[in-house]
């Protein structure tokens, strides 16, 4: 088997960011601040599903994929939650953490939540985008002659679920496992071989349409500087011989600029110039900030005078080579 490790996804690595940075008084503080506990109850919810694959019994190899995603003809973006790979057949899981009354109406096609307090919300209706996954890995897989089969899995274990569809299955992360052998006794035989399962496996991952952000933030409405984790990032430090320091709690770090220079990656730009550098995080000597970008060995172009240093996508792996 082989169950892929699932990675925070881009926009709620960039509402973190945000989180810490954008000022208290913003205006879209509040939107920004939704936005990002919804998304991190999400990832929540996702982790829970994940920990029931390692107690799946399967008598053949097995893929489990996660966050992949997969651009059409329209070039509309598919995002699929987590992706079940086998001989036998794929199974599409559309993930959602949500508590409340979930009502699915198949007239309307609408989702409703009901909260405690009576409130009712309208969400994505969760089985119309599974349906739409469907239909496009079907056009996508058109070469491989295995079923696909979707379902909605519900995370949240007080969510109470009305009118469940006929057409595609919801149901509670707890009968995941009692779906999956059923689905094994659908399809009882391999259709294809693991060499062929394999192969299908590294043509979706090659077909994958790296994220991107479609929300920005001018750099004058967030906090500058390298904040201070152990004041809930409420005091920027300073730098001094190499190290950062909160002359507020007098926590100190020389691993803290990596987090602060993500942030900045996330929120402004992938590269950055030694002026930039100090005007960002309080430095105030360019000798400084040069020997702090040639330290960590960032891929650059440009002259001595004109060097623009280009952060690398996996940034804190990369900076963790060099403490």
């Amino acid at each position: 088997m082989f169950i892929a490790s699932r990675e925070k996804p881009l926009k709620l690595l960039w509402l973190e960011a945000l989180m810490r940075r954008l000022l208290k008084d913003d205006v879209e503080f509040h939107y920004f601040q939704e936005q990002y506990r919804r998304l991190d109850a999400g990832f929540a919810g996702e982790q829970k599903v994940d920990r029931e694959w390692h107690e799946l019994i399967c008598p053949n190899t097995f893929y489990v994929l996660h966050n992949l995603h997969f651009k059409n003809a329209a070039e509309h973006i598919h995002q699929l939650d987590t992706l079940f790979i086998c001989p036998q057949f794929i199974f599409v899981l559309e993930i959602k953490n949500i508590h409340g009354r979930l009502e699915f109406d198949q007239l309307t096609h609408q989702c409703t939540r009901t909260k405690i307090d009576g409130t009712v919300e309208g969400f994505p209706n969760a089985l119309t985008q599974t349906e739409r996954h469907i239909r496009f890995l079907k056009s996508l897989i058109a070469n491989y002659p295995l079923p696909i089969e979707g379902a909605v899995v519900i995370a949240n274990p007080s969510a109470i679920i009305i009118n469940p569809s006929n057409a595609l299955p919801i149901f509670h992360v707890s009968g995941l496992h009692k779906h999956l052998q059923l689905l094994f006794k659908k399809y009882p035989q391999k259709i294809i071989t693991e060499d062929k399962l394999t192969q299908l496996v590294q043509m979706l991952l090659s077909k994958q349409t790296a994220p991107r952000m479609q929300t920005s933030v001018a750099p004058s409405r967030i906090r500058h500087g390298v904040l201070c984790p152990k004041c809930s990032y409420q005091h920027a430090m300073s730098f001094q011989r190499g190290t950062w320091k909160c002359s507020y709690c007098h926590y100190s770090s020389i691993k803290i600029f990596a987090e602060a220079l993500l942030d900045y990656r996330l929120l402004v730009s992938h590269n950055i110039t030694n002026q930039q550098l100090r005007t960002f995080f309080g430095i105030h000597s360019s000798d400084t900030a040069t020997r702090l970008l040639r330290k960590f060995q960032f891929p650059y172009t440009g002259t001595y005078r004109n060097r623009v240093y280009h952060l690398p996508e996996n940034l804190l792996d990369h900076m963790e080579r060099f403490y």
